[in-house]
């Protein structure tokens, strides 16, 4: 008799436990952890002037181009709306095929901090001569 209530408790311990463990594990699943919206990244290049592009506001606009540092023509940002458009870098990768002529490509990285619709203007032009303009690019950007 006495084995039997021992085996009848037994049970019962184990049957707590196991109750006890899945309701611990369920509550454990059940809190997802706070997710992080990680912002986007959009990629543009010569192909994308005269386009729109939508973006989400905190998304990120990399823009590369062409550069023409051959007689002393640089791309200069002339159209830019720092309330909806933050400039966040400016970088000059060097060419790595060794050509004559390749300069390598300039890069800006921009954050879209308000919503609305803006344009992005940038000229290749010569710091003396800003009337010799060699190249303009403009994209239209609509934030959301």
């Amino acid at each position: 008799m006495k084995t039997k209530k021992s085996l009848i408790i037994i049970g019962l311990v184990a049957i707590a436990t196991i109750t006890a463990g899945t309701v611990i594990g369920v509550s454990l699943m059940s809190k997802k952890p706070i997710e992080k919206q990680t912002p986007s990244a959009i990629y543009c290049n010569v192909e994308d002037n005269n386009s729109t592009i939508s973006i989400k506001k905190g998304d990120q606009v990399n823009l590369t181009l062409q550069d023409y540092g051959d007689g002393g023509y640089t791309w200069t940002i002339v159209t830019l709306d720092e309330q909806l458009l933050k400039k966040e870098s400016e970088k000059l990768n060097w060419g790595s095929t060794g050509m004559l002529g390749d300069f390598g490509k300039d890069t800006w990285i921009f954050t879209a901090l308000n919503t609305g619709n803006t344009t992005l203007k940038l000229e290749c032009a010569r710091s003396f001569n800003t009337t010799d303009i060699a190249q303009t690019f403009v994209v239209t950007i609509n934030i959301q």
